[in-house]
């Protein structure tokens, strides 16, 4: 008896220990197609209030995401980690392997005040900090009148941009300088596990099918400003975003019997708007912007569209339901205050640089033109560093091509590029080799930053140099995969950038003084 009653307690045992791994995998976006979400009555399901960390409901098939606002959380990792492409060690990587071992709670401690005065003391902060005029000159307006206008940032980048960590930890750090401006531009919906943007909530039905995230095939390409888009062709389908703002903006694919969508606010029905042309005013509060009209390629004619309308302050839950059994694609909302500043992050995970090339042209200009940023940041190379197909030379002219078509969309706007991080690729089954594949990278965007009259910064550098990443991870600032960071290290560099940005910020008002002053 008591041999069978140890056998049952093993194999109990076992049985918990199997259903404890399979809860402890990663959790996949699973592909929806489009299907309709109307009951057997005609009558349409709501959209229910997206709840703080829930990522899915059984019951009422949604997605959802939610993160709190932190610039200094050591247990906050980047969850879009899994982006980047797994890369063994190559030819570019050095021929010295780098053991991972334990470190003592002094090394420790050692390593992180090494790491710390290299961020406290760069030799290099922002290169060519002269192209960055435009923006400053935004940021003394914003200064001097804190009511008079909302000046606009925009990041688009990698894994290291979609996770929205490094990106909401300058979010914060400007918006306390600069004032509120709110959360700005998000990508419709849930379209990609771990997506979230602090300071908001998300949810969607299952019904929509995301394209730009899978990035050997991005369909027709009509992604619009950001690069991904939610499609569905049924009633009933619906997303859901919760912020604070004074402002919405919907952005919309129009197409040829394009579906309507109602827009609701805190469960009140605010417009119903038809994705088969230009937004009509449907309420005192709505003020509508023409599309651009644009042709493309294949098609008679293709419409990038928005609908805008205010808010009163305060909190919203944003609700877009689809009415008919018709076509319609959403390119993103955008939730924003009257005045301050915004840091906006439209990343993608796994995205190399080319990717912004691939977007329709036709539909990302009159978007991103009508958002009017004082500044576009680029963050991308992580990923290129480990494709050998490119080399320098074709890096740059890739680049510049990038450069020339974010001018042609928003003239007047600074640009900034953000260096790639320090990598190490893994070289047998313990040991890491740093990774000299990003110095053609480096080089690359360097050049067209001096060609092109646009600021660079050099993460790398501001790590520590090359093999910096070791201590990184360290130091818990970086993920084991060397490539990625933790919370903290993405908060860690994104002060750096803030403290860079700022010093050269302080010495153009000092100027600004200097030329008021001989005015007068």
């Amino acid at each position: 008896m008591s041999l069978r009653i140890l056998m049952s307690a093993l194999l109990g045992l076992t049985l918990a220990g199997t259903f404890a791994a399979r809860a402890a995998e990663p959790t996949t976006t699973k592909k929806h197609t489009a299907k309709s979400a109307a009951t057997t009555s005609g009558e349409i399901k709501r959209a229910p209030a997206a709840k703080p960390y829930k990522t899915k409901s059984k019951s009422r098939k949604t997605k959802s995401s939610t993160h709190t606002v932190s610039t200094k959380s050591t247990s906050t990792t980047a969850t879009a980690a899994s982006g980047t492409r797994t890369t063994t060690a190559t030819a570019h990587s050095k021929t010295v392997a780098l053991r991972t071992t334990s470190t003592s709670l002094a090394n420790r401690e050692v390593l992180t005040d090494h790491i710390e005065r290299n961020l406290a003391t760069p030799r290099v902060g922002i290169e060519n900090p002269h192209a960055l005029a435009y923006f400053f000159d935004q940021l003394h307006q914003l200064e001097a009148d804190p009511k008079s206008q909302l000046v606009r940032i925009i990041q688009f980048g990698d894994s290291h941009t979609a996770a929205d960590v490094f990106t909401g930890a300058l979010r914060t750090l400007f918006q306390e300088k600069f004032g509120d401006g709110g959360a700005g531009f998000s990508y419709a919906g849930y379209p990609f596990a771990g997506y979230h943007i602090h300071g908001t909530r998300r949810a969607q039905s299952t019904g929509w099918t995301a394209l730009g995230t899978h990035l050997s095939d991005i369909g027709d390409g009509k992604v619009g400003m950001g690069g991904v888009s939610l499609s569905t062709g049924a009633a009933g389908n619906w997303v859901s975003l919760d912020a604070d703002a004074t402002s919405l903006e919907l952005q919309y694919l129009v197409q040829p019997g394009g579906g309507s969508v109602e827009i609701r606010d805190n469960d009140t029905l605010i417009a119903t708007v038809s994705t088969a042309g230009p937004p009509a005013a449907s309420s005192g509060l709505a003020t509508d912007t023409p599309p651009a009209q644009t042709e493309t390629t294949g098609d008679p004619l293709t419409q990038a569209a928005v609908y805008k309308t205010s808010l009163l302050p305060g909190p919203h839950h944003i609700e877009v339901l689809t009415i008919q059994d018709a076509p319609v694609r959403l390119f993103g909302l955008s939730t924003e205050n009257s005045s301050g500043i915004t840091y906006e992050a439209a990343g993608i995970n796994g995205a190399e640089a080319s990717l912004f090339l691939r977007w329709n042209e036709a539909l990302q200009e009159p978007l991103l033109g009508g958002l009017n940023p004082a500044l576009v940041v680029l963050a991308y190379g992580t990923n290129e560093a480990s494709d050998r197909n490119w080399t320098e030379e074709s890096y740059t002219a890739m680049f510049t091509r990038i450069v020339e078509r974010v001018r042609r969309a928003a003239p007047n706007a600074s640009i900034l590029v953000v260096g790639p991080p320090d990598r190490a690729l893994r070289v047998g089954r313990r040991s890491w080799a740093p990774f000299s594949g990003v110095d053609r990278i480096v080089a690359a965007q360097r050049a067209v930053c001096r060609q092109m009259h646009c600021a660079y910064w050099d993460q790398r550098s501001r790590m520590g140099g090359f093999g910096s990443m070791r201590e990184w991870v360290a130091v818990s600032w970086a993920q084991p995969d060397h490539t990625h960071f933790t919370g903290e290290g993405y908060n860690e560099l994104a002060s750096a950038l803030f403290s860079d940005i700022l010093q050269q910020y302080d010495n153009s008002s000092a100027a600004y003084t200097r030329a008021e002053g001989v005015t007068k």
